[in-house]
C-alpha cells in the first residue's frame, strides 16, 4: 500500500475492521489508485468489498473501461456491478447540465447497491481545489469555500488529501494499469477548463496554488464549523410558533441571523433553489419593515412580516369553501365541526363553545371572512369590523383567510378557536343550547 494512502486513512479514521464497502471505480488513475490500495487493505482488515462501475454511454472507449474494471475485479475476486446509462439523454430529459446529470446518475447507482455499506469515491486534492475555484467563480458563500466534504450522507472520500501527481507517480512506479478518460482533456465542461486552463495559469502567480486552495478550504471549514455551532445554539430561541422571531433576529448578529434563516428554509421548505444571498438579505431586511410587508422568493414561495414573526411559506392556491352545518360531525375545509344539542367533553385537539340555540337565526354555516364583515365579540356592546378584531389580536394577515367564520343567516356567531358573539351567549333566560366543537380547525 502507498504510505500516503495509509497515513491519510489513519488521519481520517473512516475505515474500520470488517467494514462493508462499495468502491466507485471508473478505470481512471484516481479510482484505480483507490482500488489497488483497498485490495491490499482488504486482507489486513477483512473488508467486504464490492465495485460499482457506471458506463455513461457517451464515448467509444467506455466499453473498454468497463471490461478493464471487470477484469481486475475478477483477478482480485471482488464482486463487480455495472450499470449502463446515457448521461446526455438524462440531462436533456431533466433540464440538467451533463456534469450534474452524471453526478446524479452515479450516486443513485452507488446507493442502489450499497445498503449498509460505506461508499468510497476517488476524489483527490486537485478535485477539491478545482471545486473551490468553481464555487468562487459562481459567487459562493463560506460553505462553498469548504469544498468537497470527506464524508457526506454515507459517501466517503479517503484520498481527498492526496494530490493527483502523487497518485499518478505511485501508479507508474508500481506499474499499475489504468485508463485515461479522454473527455477529461477536452475543454467541454467548466471543471475541465478550470483544470486545464485556469489552474496552470494561476501557477504563474503561485506555484503552490493547489496547496493554497486546500489551506483556504481548511480555514473555511473551521470557520463554518464555528458558525454552524453558533446557529445551532440560537436556532430554537429564534423560532416562535413555528416561525422566525423578529425580536430575536434583531438582537442577533446579522451573519448568524442569516444562517438561522437558511436553516429554517432547509428544514421547513426543502427548497434549496431559493437559498441565495439576495433572498437571504431580503428576508433579513423584513425584520425592519412594517407588518404586512411581503417579498416573492421565487418557486411559488413568499416571505412576509406578520407583527413579531417572519413567515416563509408556499403560496396557497386552493381557496377554502363555505359549507352549511348540520347536527353531528361536519367535514369542512376549516376542520371537523361538530354540532350537538348534548353536552360535549372537550379535549386537547378541539375548541367547544356553548351557544343559546334560540338566538340563532336560520341555518348555521362556516365560511372564510368577507369584506365588510362585522362581529360583536363576547362582552362588547357594539359591532366592530372583523378586520380590526383580527388586527387587535395580531392575527397574521394570510392566516385570517384560513380561520373558519361560523354564521347564521344574519350574523357571525363564532370565530373558530376564538370568540363567540355577544348576541348568542348563554344567559339566565336560556332554555335551549347548542354546542359547537371545532376539531383540528
Amino acid at each position: 500500500m502507498d504510505k500516503l494512502f495509509i497515513e491519510n486513512l489513519k488521519k481520517l479514521n473512516i475505515v474500520k475492521e470488517n467494514d462493508k464497502i462499495t468502491l466507485a471505480v471508473s478505470g481512471g488513475a484516481d479510482s484505480m489508485y483507490l482500488f489497488y490500495n483497498f485490495m491490499d487493505l482488504k486482507e489486513v482488515l477483512d473488508l467486504d468489498i464490492i465495485v460499482c462501475h457506471l458506463n455513461h454511454g457517451i464515448r467509444e472507449t467506455a466499453k473498454r473501461d468497463e471490461n478493464f474494471v471487470k477484469e481486475v475485479c475478477d483477478t482480485h475476486q471482488v464482486e463487480f456491478i455495472v450499470k449502463h446509462a446515457n448521461m446526455n439523454d438524462f440531462a436533456k430529459e431533466n433540464s440538467l447540465s451533463s456534469e450534474e446529470a452524471g453526478r446524479i446518475l452515479r450516486y443513485s447507482f452507488f446507493r442502489e447497491n450499497s445498503k449498509d455499506r460505506k461508499i468510497m469515491t476517488a476524489h483527490n486534492a486537485n478535485d477539491n481545489a478545482e471545486t473551490i475555484l468553481y464555487n468562487i467563480i459562481r459567487g459562493s458563500g463560506l460553505n462553498g469555500l469548504v469544498g468537497i466534504p470527506v464524508e457526506n450522507n454515507g459517501v466517503y472520500r479517503p484520498i481527498l488529501n492526496i494530490k493527483r501527481e502523487d497518485i499518478e507517480k505511485y501508479l507508474h512506479e508500481n506499474n499499475l494499469k489504468y485508463y485515461d478518460d479522454e473527455t477529461n482533456f477536452e475543454k467541454i465542461y467548466t471543471r475541465n477548463k478550470i483544470r486545464l486552463d485556469l489552474i496552470p495559469n494561476l501557477k504563474n502567480y503561485n506555484e503552490n496554488i493547489v496547496e493554497s486552495l486546500l489551506r483556504l478550504s481548511e480555514n473555511a471549514n473551521e470557520a463554518s464549523h464555528y458558525i454552524n455551532n453558533e446557529a445551532d445554539k440560537n436556532y430554537n430561541e429564534a423560532i416562535v410558533d413555528g416561525n422566525l422571531s423578529v425580536k430575536y433576529l434583531k438582537r442577533t448578529d446579522k451573519f448568524i441571523a442569516k444562517e438561522i434563516i437558511k436553516r429554517f428554509i432547509k428544514e421547513n421548505l426543502k427548497d434549496s433553489e431559493i437559498i441565495n444571498r439576495n433572498n437571504l438579505n431580503q428576508i433579513y431586511d423584513l425584520i425592519f419593515k412594517k407588518s404586512g410587508t411581503s417579498i416573492d422568493l421565487g418557486e411559488n414561495i413568499i416571505s412576509r412580516k406578520s407583527y413579531d414573526k417572519i413567515i416563509i411559506e408556499k403560496i396557497r392556491e386552493e381557496e377554502k369553501k363555505s359549507k352549511e352545518l348540520k347536527l353531528g360531525n361536519n367535514i369542512t375545509d376549516f376542520g371537523i365541526i361538530n354540532l350537538s344539542r348534548e353536552k360535549l367533553n372537550e379535549n386537547s385537539t378541539s375548541f367547544i363553545k356553548t351557544l343559546d340555540y334560540d338566538k340563532i337565526k336560520g341555518a348555521i354555516y362556516v365560511r372564510k371572512r368577507q369584506n365588510g364583515d362585522r362581529f360583536k365579540p363576547l362582552g362588547m356592546t357594539h359591532n366592530k369590523k372583523l378586520k380590526d378584531y383580527f388586527i387587535d389580536r395580531k392575527i397574521d394577515r394570510i392566516r385570517r383567510d384560513e380561520i373558519g367564520i361560523i354564521c347564521d343567516d344574519e350574523k357571525i356567531i363564532y370565530i373558530c378557536g376564538m370568540d363567540i358573539s355577544e348576541d348568542v351567549k348563554v344567559d339566565k333566560n336560556t332554555k335551549n343550547i347548542i354546542n359547537l366543537e371545532v376539531i383540528n380547525g
